[in-house]
């Protein structure tokens, strides 16, 4: 099984939960026992060209994220995500192998223009290139054919099938699959980013790692499943799960240890994971921000908030913007009966 790989993204979709704070020796930790323990990529966060905070996991630069990276990398690749509206072209200085080794390029379906220029200022700087097009089943087949038309003539490193709200089932993630492994240069890794709206990203990663391919497949984990609302597979799931099915590869105690260190202690305090709300995210087909934002101000009932997902205009699902998650309540509570006293602890929400 050497085509399959894992990618830790605790420091960059578990920053969600955090505001991307987790103190520059939890980072530093953070990638040393990920790489210790055997993971082939590591993320070590966002690359935003604003100033950087002391003890963030945003890099204002590629050069920032260096001093945090083991000496010994062992057999890491260690990665960042650029996102198309926070880092452009002219903010990717050139590879020197003192930092990172790759940059995911991350962007939604209206941004395809920009996103491309930003992968050929990846590539013409001599990184390893992942492309990372969100909301993969927003695509029909036929759209999804054309951009990965465009994505393979740039022959990149790997393009991962994302399902950022956490609807995809088993058989959705084939079916993107099969474009992509009839599209994409044979060298180009297939990668798999799932959240956990509808509970199903460990089965869903355990019927990746049943495809038959020679293709190079790589499956993103975070510690505790860390990341935003639902948030993603878990690490010590899916590499125990790796080494109980075929080989011993990862050093699981080391993976539980490091959560232990780094992640519990956040965990007592944010709350992240699986909820009917998020699950009825999934079920609508709606972006998770709507029950984060919602519940972060507001208590609703279960069946209240169906309604309200209901209520949400087709071309609008994807879209979420706090004004609007509360604007659309307001105008649901005057037609009936749906306010309730807003939380008086952090307990009471949706993280």
């Amino acid at each position: 099984m050497k085509n399959i790989n894992m990618l830790d993204c605790t420091l960059r979709d578990g920053g969600y939960i955090t505001k991307w704070q987790f103190s520059d020796s939890v980072i530093k930790g953070l990638l040393h026992n990920l790489t210790d323990a055997g993971l082939e990529f590591i993320e070590c966060g966002y690359l935003n060209n604003k100033p950087r905070e002391e003890g963030s996991a945003i890099f204002q630069n590629i050069e920032q994220i260096g001093s945090f990276l083991p000496v010994d990398r062992k057999q890491a690749l260690y990665l960042a995500m650029a996102d198309v509206n926070q880092f452009h072209p002219e903010d990717i200085t050139p590879y020197t192998g003192n930092s990172i080794d790759g940059i995911r390029v991350v962007f939604y379906k209206h941004q395809v223009k920009e996103a491309l220029n930003l992968c050929k200022a990846v590539l013409e700087n001599s990184y390893k290139l992942f492309v990372q097009p969100m909301v993969t089943i927003d695509y029909t087949i036929q759209e999804y054919a054309s951009l990965s038309e465009k994505i393979a003539d740039l022959n990149p490193f790997g393009v991962a099938i994302v399902d950022s709200f956490g609807y995809m089932n088993k058989d959705a993630f084939r079916t993107y699959f099969m474009v992509l492994d009839n599209i994409l240069p044979a060298s180009s890794m297939i990668g798999f980013h799932s959240h956990n709206n509808m509970d199903l990203a460990f089965s869903n990663a355990q019927d990746v790692l049943d495809y038959k391919t020679k293709r190079s497949l790589v499956i993103d984990c975070s510690l505790s499943g860390m990341g935003r609302g639902a948030g993603n597979l878990n690490t010590e799931l899916i590499t125990n799960y790796f080494n109980l099915t075929f080989s011993p590869r990862y050093d699981t105690e080391l993976i539980l240890d490091t959560l232990d260190q780094y992640i519990m202690p956040i965990r007592q305090k944010k709350i992240w994971g699986y909820s009917p709300y998020l699950f009825l995210t999934g079920l609508y087909h709606c972006h998770p921000n709507f029950a984060c934002y919602l519940l972060e101000k507001h208590t609703i009932s279960i069946p209240q908030f169906r309604k309200y997902l209901q209520s949400i205009p087709e071309d609008m699902k994807t879209k979420c913007r706090p004004e609007y998650v509360e604007s659309l309540y307001q105008q649901l509570i005057t037609k009936e009966d749906m306010r309730y006293d807003k939380p008086k602890d952090s307990s009471d929400r949706l993280a």
